[in-house]
């Protein structure tokens, strides 16, 4: 009797870590599958802010003095990188400092009533260029 009692308390404590270890396996694979998402969504947020831009820097380039498109790209881009925004601080601290220093200056500009295009089109340049090389560096 001391023999099957010894035998069932062994068989349980040996269940007990087989369990305990599968379940840090899960959590772990949880662990990856959300990293991989939070890039997923920042290359993507990236993308749409990137596209944004170029869409504003072409007006800007053009014959015509257009405030409202100006405005209207102008709060697209703040909208678009705040969806992104708290998840790049968290995981790549130096390249958001980098980009928010010519992307807030150009969001800011191009609310403006009467934004400066030449500002405008320096700022573009500027932002788009930090941000495609963000976009390689994370792809």
């Amino acid at each position: 009797m001391k023999k099957f009692l010894l035998y069932i308390g062994i068989f349980s404590i040996i269940g007990l870590v087989l369990v305990g270890f599968n379940n840090t396996e899960q959590h772990s694979d949880m662990r990856g599958m959300h990293e991989l998402s939070n890039k997923e969504d920042i290359l993507r947020g990236t993308n749409e802010v990137i596209t944004t831009t170029k869409e504003l820097k072409k007006i800007t380039e053009s014959e015509e003095y257009k405030t409202r498109e100006i405005n209207k790209l102008g709060e697209e881009i703040e909208n678009k990188w705040d969806r992104i925004e708290k998840k790049v601080e968290r995981e790549y601290p130096e390249d958001y400092t980098n980009i928010e220093k010519s992307l807030y200056p150009l969001i800011t500009m191009a609310k403006k009533e009467t934004p400066n295009k030449k500002q405008l089109q320096g700022l573009s340049n500027q932002t788009l260029e930090k941000l495609t090389n963000f976009k390689h560096k994370i792809e």
